[in-house]
């Protein structure tokens, strides 16, 4: 008998299902870095402290949209949320550069290209900014694991009565 509330993994132990699955997650981790970045645009600095509600939005993400649950949902999520802070701290290179030399967004990632952002990123991150991400993948793999279903009164009483 099936569970509503934990629906049937149909390709999840496939390959192509975890392929599929790593596309996914990653997809919404950018989707959440580039959500990140508004409130950072708003500020003017990065807000490094908001991997944490990152990290729980893409923790429910991948349990309860993806249906990846264990081992492989909490890898998944804790992925996602580091490269959802990995994006923003680009993103907010970008700016910077935008900001610095008074041209756009678009035109400034398109002339500083990747290899620069990322590496302008990795330099404005501090040992704290890097504790957060990684509390904030800790929280987004815990929160993908699965918590232990518990049974409803009324299932007791039925199976008990049998």
């Amino acid at each position: 008998m099936s569970d509503p509330n934990h629906p049937p993994q149909a390709g999840r132990s496939t390959l192509a299902g975890f392929l599929f699955g790593i596309v996914c997650a990653a997809m919404f981790g950018f989707a959440v870095g580039a959500v990140w970045m508004l409130p950072s645009m708003m500020f003017g600095r990065a807000l490094p402290a908001l991997v944490l509600p990152a990290g729980w939005v893409l923790g429910i993400v991948t349990r309860r949209w993806l249906g990846f649950r264990g081992v492989a949902g909490a890898l998944l999520a804790a992925g996602a949320t580091l490269l959802a802070a990995a994006y923003t701290a680009c993103l907010v290179a970008a700016a910077t550069i935008a900001g610095m030399m008074g041209i756009g967004l678009a035109r400034a990632m398109s002339d500083a290209g990747p290899a620069m952002l990322v590496a302008l990123a990795r330099l404005a991150q501090g040992p704290g900014d890097i504790l957060l991400a990684l509390a904030g993948a800790a929280l987004a793999a815990l929160v993908a694991w699965p918590l232990r279903a518990h049974k409803s009164r009324h299932a007791e009483d039925i199976a008990s009565n049998g």
